[in-house]
């Protein structure tokens, strides 16, 4: 079948959202990131067709945003801060389901900035900060940086999220894994993503790398950042792109990439929902078919796999549908730095319900990795058996 006619398939997919609320599977992550489980639980059940996604979403942020001024005109700045939080990630399913720049998306990207920044205003307990990181042709990209209170000079993460996420998901200020072992973190939508699809910053087949160069250039200018101790978190598509920077710069000094689309992309572009091959068409602003196979054909770390020198990890679920176990083997073969591969048993893409041990797992490996104790040499599989 060809994509032209996959894309045509609309009845499927919306069949599978009547019968099996396929929606629901972000779920788990969602509450990972912050999102409350009964807002995920009251939006979700009223999501019946793929169409309704934007709408549902906008429901439930328009609500929070509501509670959120009340609380704030009473007075009530903790509460007013996480509600306004609340909008903010709940703007964002709404705005990351419209692949074009439609004067409706400007609107709901300007609404969930507009929650974060009055979160920021109100949010006591930890340094929350929106940064512009100067980047190609006097353009920025835009970043999160979160320090670590009362440090000076503490290591920190790149955080690179995936394609159809934004730097907003991840770490919840709230509950920071990274800060709690006193590692800062600067979240970014590189090229393509989020905010920069906006400022039609797209993405490119080597442009990412130099976003995350000029993201750690940014680095060494804060007094709150050890910019000789970086490393990187990137999932889904940023287990891709995450890579590629750690092969062109070598200030990365570890590298974890996990959700895996390593190597080759036609399962993810041809084999995956008509959805995945329409989001990076608008990322990478290549509107013709051959076009993007000409390109997609080119997007595999194999070609930089042996220049990458820091400590990285591979992490993906053993049955993830968009890139076969067999592509995490042969990276991890390719890689020459110190190395590990964990495969949870059974799994899938987003890891199911084994994600909040995974979060967990992984700031503690980059916080081992960023003091040093993989040397050269250390190579481990670890297969992490169903509970």
């Amino acid at each position: 079948m060809s994509d032209r006619s996959r894309l045509s398939h609309k009845w499927i997919t919306e069949e599978f959202y009547k019968v099996l609320d396929v929606y629901g599977f972000r779920a788990t992550m969602f509450v990972e990131w912050g999102f409350r489980p009964a807002d995920v639980k009251r939006t979700t059940e009223r999501i019946k067709v793929p169409g309704s996604v934007v709408k549902e979403w906008m429901r439930t942020a328009a609500q929070e945003e509501a509670f959120a001024r009340e609380a704030e005109a009473a007075g009530h700045r903790p509460s007013a801060a996480e509600l306004y939080y609340r909008a903010a990630l709940y703007y964002g399913p709404a705005c990351g389901t419209l692949h074009t720049n439609s004067p409706r998306k400007l609107e709901l990207y300007g609404k969930m900035v507009s929650c974060y920044e009055k979160f920021i205003g109100l949010f006591d307990e930890a340094p929350v900060e929106r940064v512009e990181i100067p980047f190609e042709n006097g353009k920025t990209i835009p970043g999160i940086l979160q320090a670590v209170p009362g440090v000076e000079n503490a290591p920190c993460i790149l955080v690179v999220p995936g394609m159809d996420t934004i730097k907003e998901y991840m770490p919840s200020p709230y509950h920071n894994h990274f800060r709690r072992r006193g590692l800062a973190t600067l979240s970014i939508d590189g090229p393509g993503q989020g905010e920069s699809n906006t400022r039609e910053t797209w993405v490119t087949l080597d442009n990412f790398e130099r976003a995350g160069s000029a993201a750690i250039d940014y680095l060494e200018t804060r007094s709150e950042v050890d910019a000789n101790r970086v490393g990187l978190y990137g999932w889904s598509m940023g287990s891709y792109w995450g890579p590629r920077i750690a092969a062109h710069d070598e200030r990365l000094k570890a590298c974890a990439g996990a959700m895996g689309v390593y190597l080759q992309k036609d399962t993810i572009f041809k084999s995956g929902k008509p959805a995945y091959r329409a989001n990076y068409m608008y990322m990478s602003d290549i509107h013709d078919e051959d076009e993007f196979d000409a390109m997609a054909e080119k997007m595999t770390l194999e070609p930089v796999a042996g220049k990458i020198r820091c400590p990285t990890l591979l992490a993906m679920g053993e049955f993830d549908e968009l890139c076969p176990l067999e592509d995490a083997e042969r990276l991890f073969d390719m890689l020459k730095c110190p190395k590990e591969l964990w495969i949870y048993e059974n799994e899938t893409h987003t890891f199911g319900s084994r994600l909040p041990d995974f979060y967990l797992s992984v700031a503690d490996w980059l916080h081992d990795a960023l003091e040093g104790k993989f040397g050269e040499g250390h190579a481990r599989r670890h297969f992490i058996e169903a509970r």
